[in-house]
């Protein structure tokens, strides 16, 4: 891949002046190294002891180049500039969405896709490079999940395996805003449905028309076609970035070190997305490496550690890396039929929360007025969460479940 390009896609730098207009300066590029063999980024790490979420000022305008006179070139170049996509530009260089140092000029530019948690499509490609995972209880008669894996710092080459959207899945993309790519609409949606055509969102894309050459099938893992579609995220970004899209500030905060006086010390934290299994899902607190480890039962109901395919530089071009957590937000919400095969979730209004940051449970609560607003994250005393920064994983759980937590003492 040529670097320059990919340099010029993910990590834009701020506009200089010159003489007939405006250029962009390009900086370097910490997209993670590929099975192309691009070397990887610096370390991530920070010593910063608070870290806060990016503002939403956006200045970026287009290049107008022009023979024209020149209060026709301002006009022309003023009109480009006004109808050109901005992304935001990310406040001191952190992310807001895991927390991490950037490189200069690193803007807001996420990509939402909709991935398969079958026990066939398992392990999944890239889940481990995603800032925050979303994971929903699917269809009335499937007793799996469903991934909604945001990308933003890093985007990796390919990512999969891409399924069909939901309702709610598109409702939690739509307030994070940038790319939303699933495979379209579900097979069976019944008239009134709601479809990706009504829902709101400024960019999707499924496996047709000009964005189908982005989509392949790989039967690396199954053999079963509906497991085997997978999506080339980087090469699509790098022709078709950037996007307007603006982040919210009142989502949640970052903090290195995080501690709260109130939390309780956990071992493993069990999620029963089924009413017959109160452990389908184990996040198990590892004390050495800070993170929840993740399991998940098989097909024959058999626990295993999560796994995800990771690109490296070796002959086998990735690794099999378990799914490490570090921050773990349980979201009660209200999920209901909406008819005979397709569930209804419910993302507006308010709700309880579980928060589970650097070992610890702590209570709280969502909210989200309208599904043009983002979701913001509430503790037990009112103020804003604050995370560890790192990945975050979203359990959207059924109000009507309760979790099971194995505190430490």
């Amino acid at each position: 891949m040529n670097r320059a390009k990919q340099n010029r896609i993910h990590h834009r730098a701020p506009l200089l002046s010159l003489a007939a207009g405006l250029v962009f300066l390009f900086s370097g590029c910490s997209v993670i190294q590929t099975i192309t063999g691009i070397p990887q980024g610096q370390s991530t790490a920070s010593d910063t002891e608070v870290i806060i979420s990016a503002d939403t000022v956006s200045n970026s305008i287009s290049v107008a180049q022009t023979s024209a006179t020149p209060d026709a070139a301002q006009e022309k170049a003023a009109a480009e500039a006004e109808a050109s996509p901005s992304p935001t530009p990310l406040n001191e260089g952190i992310s807001p969405t895991t927390g991490r140092p950037l490189p200069e000029g690193a803007v807001y530019q996420p990509v939402l896709v909709a991935i398969d948690n079958a026990a066939q499509a398992r392990p999944q490609t890239a889940l481990m490079l995603a800032d925050i995972v979303y994971e929903f209880p699917l269809d009335r008669e499937d007793h799996s999940t469903r991934y909604l894996a945001l990308f933003s710092d890093e985007l990796p080459k390919r990512v999969g395996p891409v399924r069909t959207s939901r309702a709610y899945l598109a409702e939690t993309a739509l307030e994070w805003g940038g790319l939303y790519v699933s495979l379209g609409d579900p097979e069976q949606a019944t008239p009134g449905y709601p479809l990706l055509a009504d829902s709101g969102l400024s960019h999707h894309i499924e496996n047709k028309g000009e964005a189908a050459s982005y989509f392949y099938h790989d039967k690396t893992i199954t053999a079963i076609d509906e497991h085997t579609n997978f999506f080339q995220l980087l090469p699509y970004m790098e022709e078709h970035a950037p996007f307007d899209t603006a982040f919210h500030e009142n989502r949640f905060t970052f903090e290195k070190g995080v501690t709260y006086d109130k939390g309780k010390e956990v071992q493993s934290v069990g999620i029963p997305f089924t009413s017959s299994d109160s452990e389908r899902v184990l996040f198990t607190y590892d004390t050495v490496k800070n993170k929840f480890v993740r399991s998940d039962k098989n097909s024959k109901k058999v626990l295993g550690e999560s796994k995800s395919l990771t690109p490296t530089d070796d002959v086998l071009g990735y690794s099999n890396e378990s799914i490490l957590v570090q921050n773990l937000i349980v979201q009660f919400v209200r999920v209901s039929a909406y008819d005979g095969t397709y569930r209804s979730v419910t993302l507006t209004g308010k709700g309880d929360c579980m928060y589970f940051v650097n070992g610890r449970a702590v209570f709280g609560s969502w909210s989200r007025p309208t599904l043009n607003d983002p979701t913001s994250y509430t503790l037990y005393d009112g103020t804003i969460l604050r995370l560890e920064p790192g990945n975050t994983w979203i359990m959207m759980m059924p109000s009507t479940r309760e979790i099971k937590i194995r505190y430490a003492r």
